[in-house]
Order: structure tokens, then sequence, then C-alpha cells
């Protein structure tokens, strides 16, 4: 039960982040490691892997709210009262695969928080601490 719970807290901060998105705030991007000159080269190798699996999950953040913005610009094109019945059904077609991408998204996010929190749990073993 142990290794599930650092799994747990990865997950819960990638889908605090993807609800975050939903609302309209900023995405919450991970911090990465800080190095230091008194590092070891296994220290610098477990930050590296670390501080990558972050960019890779920051970068899937920031694809997915730009994503989502795209998507709700087309929704309250669709709902917005005045709009040409063309427009609507030209920005509800449009709607469809950004949803798609969004579930693709998500899915990444997910797979991406676990890496983070692997990566996490590596550097504990190794003796890093990774916070400030």
């Amino acid at each position: 039960m142990r290794r599930a719970a650092p799994l747990l807290v990865g997950l819960v901060v990638g889908m605090a982040t993807l609800a975050a998105a939903q609302t309209g705030s900023r995405p919450q991007y991970l911090p990465f490691a800080e190095f230091s000159s008194d590092d070891t080269p296994a220290h610098v190798s477990v930050k590296q892997a670390y501080n990558d699996a972050v960019e890779r999950y920051n970068k899937a953040i920031y694809e997915y709210h730009v994503t989502l913005g795209q998507h709700d610009q087309l929704v309250d094109l669709y709902n917005r009262a005045g709009t040409p019945a063309d427009q609507q059904e030209k920005a509800r077609a449009e709607a469809a695969p950004l949803r798609a991408k969004l579930q693709t998204l998500r899915g990444e996010v997910t797979r991406l928080a676990a890496a983070v929190d692997d990566a996490r749990r590596r550097a504990t073993q190794a003796g890093v601490t990774l916070t400030r």
C-alpha cells in the first residue's frame, strides 16, 4: 500500500490541474528540481530524470489548457444568441475533434503524472530531496 500512496498523490495533482484548466483558471505547472554544486553525479542523474518527467507533464498540461480554450471559444460561439445557424453548426463540427483531443490529453496527463510520481519516488529512494 505504501507504493500506491505516491501514485495517488501524482494522480490527484494531475486531476487537480485538469480541474483548474476546466474552470478557466491557469494550469498549475509542477516545479523543477534545483541543482546544487554539491550534487553527486547520481543525484544529478536522478534530478534530471525528475525534471524530464516534469517537463513532459507541464507540456501536456499546457497543450490541454490551450485545446480547452479553443474548445470553449467554439462553445461560446455556438451558444451565443444571434449567431447564424450555419456558424453554430460549423462551431459544433469544429468542436468535436477538440473534445476527442481533450479526452486523449486527459489520459496522457494522467500517465505523465504517474511518471512524475515514479521519478519522485526514485529520487526519494536515492536520498535526493526535490523540493526547496
